[in-house]
């Protein structure tokens, strides 16, 4: 049950989930429809047929944001009250940057657009990412909200300063035409993992698998917060309800309130990196004994994802992406802590499920899949 019920709670109503048939949408899916069990929540995403549920409450809508006529026909159907845009591009696969402006900086003007036209929306939580105030060079050691949003060249990843850009059209568009059109904020996760999670804990479990969980770059003293994404969900339900009970009153003073304004979200319990990916491989059944952990030198790291990165490059003629970046390499070295406390003390957030509570979670996700993933095979 979500913390985010309780006194106080306006009903979300109708409600419109952006790419939630990804991670975060689905879960965010599941929780609406167990908090609230009267709403209407309907999914527009470009991929409808992972993680579907079979529940007369939800409607699939297959579209494109980037598209305005997708947008508008899912935003008509659904009249929404409440609106979740978690869609995006998995920053770590998607090659063709053109996409990210497509999908990150259209799409969200499209929705704005569209919940304009339809006149229903009085919620809109954005889910943005802390990578927009953070160079993925250098540390970032207890960044509050206060910190500037980077351009070019501080920020050089395309995905970051198009999510930048969407952030800052949507907080735009907060109180727009007055006390009683559409409220928004925006979320700024950190690191999310968990179950579905095919990004962060995927990738680990997959290094972990080949082999290669017992190696460590540098010396691993580096300090890093992530998000359990049960913990994720309840931020956003709370953000939206918020907004909901500000919705059609004056806006309170700039340190007290939630509409216009960005939240860093963690789970308020930094962990080091390494520990974090040593953890995970112990929850999938791959257990790893302090003697046999190899440590390669950061300088080392470096001079071989280069080498990796030129090679895939020339390989492919550019079509792929190395399994080793220099980039990878930077950011499972630095430290990077975020400070929480404004989501705490103005959306009542509180984390409920542990960083270790959540990787065992996810852990067991990830073995029933492979459990069924190899069932599956043997029956064909």
């Amino acid at each position: 049950m979500s913390r985010s019920t309780g006194v106080g709670v306006v009903p979300m109503g109708s409600v419109l989930v952006t790419g939630g048939c990804g991670f975060i949408g689905s879960h965010l899916v599941d929780e609406i429809l167990a908090s609230e069990p009267a709403c209407i929540v309907h999914v527009i995403d470009i991929n409808t047929t992972r993680n579907r549920l079979q529940d007369a409450r939800v409607t699939y809508h297959t579209g494109d944001i980037a598209s305005l006529s997708d947008v508008e026909a899912a935003m008509s159907a659904a009249q929404p009250r409440t609106i979740f845009h978690v869609a995006c591009p998995d920053s770590m696969v998607t090659l063709d940057v053109s996409i990210f402006r497509r999908v990150n900086v259209e799409g969200a003007r499209n929705l704005l657009k569209a919940a304009e036209k339809v006149g229903t929306v009085q919620a809109f939580v954005n889910t943005s990412t802390s990578s927009v105030i953070h160079d993925n060079i250098s540390d970032l050691i207890d960044a509050d909200e206060n910190l500037p949003v980077l351009q070019y060249p501080a920020q050089k990843r395309v995905y970051t300063l198009t999510k930048a850009e969407a952030e800052v059209d949507i907080l735009a568009a907060n109180r727009r035409n007055g006390d009683s059109s559409m409220l928004t904020v925006s979320l700024r996760p950190a690191t999310a993992f968990g179950e579905r999670d095919t990004i962060c804990m995927g990738k680990i479990v997959s290094t972990c698998r080949e082999g290669k969980g017992r190696f460590q770059i540098g010396p691993g003293k580096n300090h890093y917060d992530f998000i359990y994404i049960g913990n994720l969900v309840d931020a956003h339900l709370l953000a939206a309800h918020a907004l909901l009970r500000a919705y059609g009153k004056p806006a309170l003073p700039k340190e007290t309130r939630v509409d216009g304004e960005t939240f860093n979200v963690t789970n308020d319990e930094r962990i080091l990196f390494w520990d974090f990916q040593r953890s995970i491989s112990a929850a999938v059944g791959l257990p790893i004994k302090l003697e046999d952990i190899k440590v390669i030198p950061i300088w080392l790291a470096m001079f071989m994802a280069m080498i990796s990165e030129y090679s895939t490059w020339i390989r492919s003629w550019g079509a792929q992406q190395s399994a080793v970046t220099r980039e990878a390499v930077r950011l499972t070295t630095i430290e990077r802590t975020l400070n929480g406390e404004k989501a705490k003390k103005r959306l009542g957030y509180k984390p409920t499920v542990g960083v270790h509570e959540g990787i065992v979670r996810g852990g067991k996700w990830f073995v029933d899949e492979a459990g069924k993933t190899t069932h599956t095979k043997k029956s064909v």
